[in-house]
């Protein structure tokens, strides 16, 4: 998955909200999913909190990380790992956008 791919799907979701595409619904998926297992595993191995404000920083480096394939040093090393456990888990998705007409 590329950048082009996950422009057009934000772009697609933003015009048609309740009308997502598959392909929105699986990545949104696999993000909220890796989200919720990071913050449990984080919690039961020594009671830390992943606050909202870490998952936006995180988000807001999702599409430049997916851009230039750097991953930013920030000061929260939550947030870095975080993003590191997205960019793994869509390396893996199998779809291509483009083929399902989000273009």
């Amino acid at each position: 998955m590329d950048e082009k791919d996950l422009d057009a799907l934000f772009r697609s979701v933003g015009e048609e909200p309740g009308t997502y595409p598959e392909s929105a619904r699986k990545i949104f998926n696999i993000l909220i999913r890796v989200t919720l297992n990071y913050r449990d595993r984080m919690f039961a191995s020594g009671g830390f909190v992943v606050t909202v404000r870490d998952v936006r920083t995180a988000l807001s480096w999702l599409i430049p990380a997916l851009a230039t394939g750097n991953i930013p040093k920030m000061e929260n090393p939550v947030c870095t790992e975080l993003l590191e456990r997205w960019l793994d888990a869509l390396k893996s998705f199998p779809e291509r956008l483009d083929q399902e007409g989000v273009n």
